[in-house]
């Protein structure tokens, strides 16, 4: 395991020693616990920032295409279908 020396502010260090203190954890092992949850929060946020991203691109390309087709008139289409069945509306 790799050893690191950090600057901390005075004040900070002392609610990481009292914090440490109450948990019955070494200074060092709280700073690493620390440490890994926040890297893996900023790792999912930026996860969820790169997944909203793709989505809003998906999205736009989907919206672009809509402009090229015709619009599509869905209850005429069951209508023409029905029509050219011989069936009447309701009819199974």
């Amino acid at each position: 395991m790799a050893k690191v020396n950090i600057s901390l502010p005075d004040g900070l260090l002392e609610q990481i020693d009292t914090l440490a203190a109450q948990l019955e954890r070494s200074r060092s092992g709280l700073v690493q616990e620390a440490a890994a949850e926040y890297v893996t929060r900023v790792l999912e946020e930026r996860r969820k920032a790169e997944r909203a991203e793709r989505i809003d691109r998906a999205i736009a390309r989907a919206r672009a295409f809509a402009e090229t087709v015709e619009p599509f008139d869905s209850t005429a289409a069951i209508r023409a279908d029905r029509d050219r069945d011989g069936r009447k509306a309701g009819d199974p």
